[in-house]
């Protein structure tokens, strides 16, 4: 009689630990949906935990939920002051003996205090995936993570939607190639082309060189932009492509400053937090807001080579603490001029408020405003952005707008009091 050898199970065992008072989205979010996803990447769901206070009225939909996709939940009253950090920790430190079979951890937080568990986890030869809130969440936790994405990122959008947000990319792209050929023609005809030619941020004054489609090179804006700023030097085909690349607008800065003032809004956030800006913690909070960066675009062969670039064109400044490097901000530096990625989110704001007065309501589909943010030559992609999405999620981790999940699409309403001041 032949028995069939059982095959091993080699696929990672994951478990989540969630502190949902510390990272709270919407029930109708489909925020658990995007999580099942995510976690499918990683490897075999085992073990789901939710810590909070049960008894809150704003938990009660999303309790249900977690109910009926297998979490369980561990109830911890609120007036037991950080019980539920110590009870998710004590439940992590036991699944290290209890499971030794779960490899990778997702843990579902942003609070600082879980710091000694990380490193308690990494000793024991776990990974850890780090989903938080990125408006709350502590640099310092996300940096021992091996991964840590903002909750919004991991929420999946209406297919229909994104069908129409591709539609209107189509038709940005068809846009730029006709720019591409103009300014083609303008560089073959030895003249540096008009302003108009350059389909981008022209309308706030910001044209920005032909581009590349993303689509077609697989590239985010902001590597492109590191590519464009390499411009050889010669005679010849080589020179034609290159000009073809160059900045139409000479008063431009290059591609690198938008980089750097990037670098500079991260200390500052983390200043206004009261936060030491460390070296490794300003990265962290870069990462947030704009989770496509890398300095290599940008011909930097590490983050150290990028920041002191920055210090040496008088970005930021750097001193030395305790034998450690912490980043500074120069006020100057940074009131000199609005940056393009300010532009675009005012244009934004104002697109939203056209939008309200057009329709009488105050949210708004990202179909809809993709297609005016186009019409305003508003191009994320060459602000570092692979997607419409992830610009709206941006502009919403600096509370200039709130991102609303319902039906299963996103939905865009400017608040109130946005902390960004237009001129």
């Amino acid at each position: 009689m032949n028995y069939a050898i059982p095959i091993p199970d080699m696929e990672d065992k994951v478990a989540i630990l969630w502190d949902i008072e510390n990272v709270t989205p919407s029930a109708n979010s489909q925020f658990l949906e995007g999580l099942k996803e995510y976690t499918e990447h990683l490897g075999k769901l085992t073990v789901c935990r939710v810590y909070g206070d049960w008894t809150k009225g704003y938990l009660g939909r999303l309790s249900r939920q977690l109910s009926e996709n297998g979490f369980e939940l561990i109830h911890i009253p609120v007036a037991r002051k950080n019980s539920a950090d110590i009870s998710l920790i004590t439940n992590a430190v036991e699944l290290i003996y209890q499971y030794p079979h779960i490899t990778k951890i997702v843990l579902i937080t942003g609070d600082a205090d879980f710091r000694p568990l990380l490193y308690t986890l990494r000793r024991n030869g776990k990974s850890v995936h780090i989903i938080c809130n990125s408006s709350n969440a502590s640099e310092e936790l996300l940096s021992l993570a091996d991964s840590f994405k903002d909750y919004r990122e991991i929420i999946p959008g209406e297919a229909a939607e994104e069908a129409a947000d591709a539609a209107e990319e189509r038709r940005v792209r068809r846009t730029r190639r006709k720019s591409r050929e103009s300014a083609r023609r303008a560089s073959l005809e030895g003249r540096a082309g008009e302003p108009g030619e350059v389909v981008g941020l022209e309308e706030a004054g910001l044209a920005v060189r032909p581009q590349i489609d993303s689509e077609e090179t697989g590239k985010s804006g902001l590597e492109e932009a590191g590519e464009a700023a390499e411009i050889p030097s010669g005679s010849g085909p080589g020179k034609s492509s290159a000009l073809r690349r160059k900045t139409v607008k000479e008063d431009l800065r290059p591609p690198v400053d938008l980089a750097f003032r990037l670098l500079a809004e991260a200390v500052e956030t983390m200043e206004k937090q009261k936060k030491k800006p460390g070296m490794g913690a300003v990265k962290v909070r870069l990462k947030m807001l704009n989770p496509s960066f890398d300095e290599k675009a940008f011909g930097f062969k590490s983050w150290n080579d990028f920041v002191y670039a920055a210090r040496d064109r008088g970005v930021i400044d750097l001193k030395e603490e305790d034998q450690a490097i912490y980043l500074k901000t120069k006020p100057k530096a940074l009131a000199e001029q609005k940056t393009p990625l300010t532009l675009a989110f005012e244009t934004l704001l104002d697109v939203l408020d056209a939008l309200t007065r057009e329709k009488g309501k105050d949210t708004h589909s990202l179909a809809s405003i993709s297609t005016r943010l186009a019409d305003r030559n508003v191009d994320w992609t060459a602000l570092g952005y692979k997607r419409l999405k992830d610009f709206i999620l941006s502009a919403a981790k600096r509370d200039y707008i709130d991102v609303i999940f319902e039906n299963g699409g996103y939905w865009v309403r400017r608040k109130k009091e946005s902390p960004l001041k237009e001129s």
